[in-house]
């Protein structure tokens, strides 16, 4: 062959090989595992993975993993798509290291979780969406964020609920209770993890001992709910459910702060191991006087408490589970006069006001589940509940024993759902021989019967009736029936309609004998009946479809709430009483009604982790006795409540906002209108969380208008004016919660990467 030829050919094959070597080089290998964003992650299968700009495309397979093969060199965009979750994109620049690993892909959620969360105080243990009864559930992750604002109790988780509200009791001891749709925290029955927790003697001092750190959510039923929870559930049930242990530990430890010198320290410990599983909780809360007005008194007291709670768990058989336990709180609470508190007081400045309580419960609860034939539960809880109320010139101090214990039956049948149940409370309240002259015991028993039905017509109408038949002791026979329908029109429309009827059995427990300090308070007259109650709600609720991730909810509810033989406080002058307190207080059955109606609207706002809420309640609380008309006091007609929030990742900041319209007082004046702005951040790392709260920010106080103690004749013996405002100034806390049960295990999806390059390496 010619020589020049032979040249030619061998340059050309070694261009023709030099190309071919780039071109193969230049096909890159991408490997991805996609999974869910959240703790809880699930690995994504059927995710598709497309290199922007050209045809390369993979679908991820059933461990989430995705293999795009053949990609060029250079930096290429890659999108990631599933449906029910937010398209990601990520930048990859070709060729990678030879080393590198296998890259993780988390996508967020688009859906809404709320209506996925199983309620359980209807005891159909159904997901909210589908029941007749409306039910609103503030799920695990936000009982987390807004136990952060207030670690020491669960005020601050249950007021950002609309038609909620919080109200303070004593000005200088910091007692407080729960007002739900205007009506007074008598008529509101609370309960943990469906047993009774606190009422008539505990009730003011209650709500400020349960803590947050072991709860999984709150529900909240407006409107009556005596047939299922007895007669106290006038104006609702607020339902505490505890978390139950899983077989990932969790192992929690929790510090907060505060500017007003108070500090937290908490423990919550879970784990499930095999047939067995347990969970303490355990919290301890310090907390330094304050007088944040300057007029000589500690709106803040002086506060020692500790609370522990443990639960034991065990899964006897296939069917048969029961839980064992039981929590304690101690409390030294004590306020006054600074000077005293501070050993300096003189013959002006020399009241106080302590309470030492001490709280022991119990509860055990047996289920057995019959599958196609049902489910028993048989449940029971006692209660123990001692306060000592001193002041300079005055001792209050007694215990109440109370218990509550149920049987109950469930079966299920295709569209029927009935609960069948027997249940028997106790109620004793014996006040101490060196207590008032004339004591304020009292000893209730009631056995109660109640059927619950449910039908459900279709997958979109559902209709439920009951009705309890009580016997008490001392008050006799009521019956109280209830009624509620749900329909679901169509994807967007749904309707609630619930009535019922309630009673409450009369007792000296009031917000008026707390303000009084119980001096002069008379015992229930024998003449004294019950309160009997009807009222009902009618829920409207929009939800428009999802718009690339922008979720819109509207809630429209209307409640009412007719209560007659209301029990009201009656003042009268002791003629043999020449001392500064010669006011007796007694309770009647007043000639007329208390009414509470109107309309709460509500907008909820979610896209790609904002969210916000705008809530406007109208509430027309008023009483007519004796043909007269008034206003209920201590209630807004009006309140604001404005939540926004953004999330991204481990961060989440929110900021609220409250406004209440002017509120009339007992005597006749009125209050002042009330704004309320608070700001909370958290960062969540794998083993730590860290938060901070700002409270109050535009630093708005009740003693800003006046003051709220008044000498009578001097400062040694006080009058109150009524509370219907913070007492407290800004207020800053921050503190971390330490997540050692996160140390003990690898979370799945890290598990499925190490997998993966020990694949790689063999």
């Amino acid at each position: 062959m010619n020589p020049i030829l032979r040249t030619r050919k061998l340059l050309l094959s070694c261009v023709l090989l030099l190309f071919v070597t780039q071109h193969l080089a230049a096909q890159n290998t991408f490997r991805a595992l996609v999974k869910s964003e959240g703790e809880d992650a699930e690995l994504l299968a059927g995710t598709t993975a497309h290199v922007v700009d050209t045809t390369l495309a993979a679908i991820a397979d059933s461990n989430g993993m995705i293999v795009l093969e053949n990609i060029p060199n250079g930096e290429k965009t890659i999108e990631f798509s599933i449906l029910g979750y937010f398209k990601k994109r990520i930048k990859i620049s070709f060729p990678q290291p030879k080393n590198s690993s296998v890259t993780e892909i988390k996508l967020q959620t688009q859906a809404e979780e709320i209506d996925e969360v199983v309620v359980t105080s209807t005891r159909n243990y159904q997901k909210a969406e589908y029941l007749p009864t409306r039910v609103e559930v503030v799920a695990e992750a936000e009982v987390e964020e807004r136990s952060h604002d207030k670690p020491s109790d669960v005020s601050h988780v249950v007021r950002e609920q609309p038609g909620v509200q919080v109200q303070r009791t004593s000005a200088t001891a910091g007692t407080m209770s729960i007002r739900l749709q205007g009506l007074s925290s008598r008529y509101v029955q609370i309960l943990k993890d469906g047993f009774p927790l606190f009422g008539g003697f505990s009730n003011v001092i209650g709500i400020t001992q349960i803590p947050p750190l072991d709860l999984k959510q709150v529900e909240i039923i407006k409107g009556p709910s005596s047939t299922l929870y007895g007669g106290d559930a006038i104006a609702g049930v607020i339902n505490l459910v505890s978390k139950e242990p899983t077989e990932k530990p969790i192992y929690d430890v929790l510090f907060n702060g505060e500017s007003s010198f108070a500090f937290d320290g908490g423990l919550y410990a879970s784990q499930k191991i095999k047939w067995f599983s347990f969970s303490l909780t355990g919290i301890y809360r310090y907390q330094k006087e304050k007088d944040w007005s300057g007029y000589g008194f500690s709106e803040t007291p002086r506060l020692n408490r500790y609370n522990i709670s443990p639960q034991l768990f065990f899964d006897l058989s296939k069917h048969a589970k029961l839980n064992i336990g039981g929590t304690y709180t101690y409390e030294n609470r004590f306020g006054g006069a600074m000077k005293y508190l501070r050993n300096e007081a003189d013959s002006n400045y020399n009241y106080f006001e302590k309470n030492i309580s001490t709280h022991a419960s119990s509860n055990f609860k047996f289920e057995y589940d019959l599958e196609k034939n049902g489910k028993l539960t048989a449940k029971t809880s006692f209660n123990y509940f001692n306060r000592d109320l001193k002041i300079p010139y005055y001792l209050f101090r007694g215990t109440q024993l109370a218990s509550a214990s149920e049987i109950n039956y469930r079966l299920t049948r295709k569209k029927h759902d009935a609960v069948v149940g027997l249940d028997f409370r106790t109620d004793r309240f014996t006040e101490a021989d060196d207590s008032a002259s004339v004591k304020r015991s009292y000893n209730f028993y009631t056995v109660g019967l109640f059927v619950q039905y449910l039908y459900n017509f279709s997958e979109k109408t559902t209709i439920e009736g009951g009705v309890r038949l009580d016997y008490n002791n001392i008050y006799k026979v009521n019956v109280l029936p209830h009624l509620a329908l749900r329909q679901k029109w169509n994807e967007v429309f749904s309707t609630r309609l619930n009535f019922g009827m309630g009673y409450k059995l009369p007792t000296v427990f009031q917000d008026e004998s707390e303000e009084a300090r119980f001096i002069n308070v008379q015992p229930i007259a024998s003449s004294v009946k019950p309160e009997i109650s009807l009222g009902g709600t009618v829920d409207l609720k929009i939800k428009l479809p999802s718009f690339n991730g922008l979720n819109i909810t509207i809630n429209q509810l209307y409640f009412y709430t007719h209560i007659l033989r209301p029990l009201l406080p009656k003042e009268t002058a002791d003629p043999l009483n020449h001392s500064l307190d010669s006011i007796n207080i007694s309770y009647t059955n007043g000639n007329g009604f208390i009414r509470s109606g109107g309309v709460e609207t509500g907008i909820n706002i979610s896209y790609r982790g904002i969210g916000a809420s705008l809530v406007y309640s109208y509430t027309d609380n008023s009483r007519q006795i004796n043909n007269v008309r008034s206003i209920a006091p201590l209630t807004s007609k009006h309140i604001v409540s404005i939540l926004a929030g953004y999330e991204i990742k481990n961060f989440f900041a929110g900021i609220d906002v409250y406004y209440y319209s002017p509120v009339k007082l007992s005597d006749g004046r009125v209050g002042k209108s009330i704004w309320e702005i608070g700001l909370n951040v958290q960062y969540a790392f794998k083993y730590l969380i860290l938060f901070s709260n700002f409270e109050n920010i535009a630093n708005i106080r009740q003693t800003s208008y006046g003051p709220v103690v008044y000498p009578n004749p001097g400062y040694s013996h006080p009058k109150f004016s009524e509370i219907y405002a913070p007492l407290e100034g800004r207020l800053f806390n921050v503190g971390f919660k330490l997540r050692l049960g996160a140390f003990s295990k690898k979370n799945k999806g890290d598990d499925g990467i190490e997998r993966l390059k020990k694949k790689d390496n063999e």
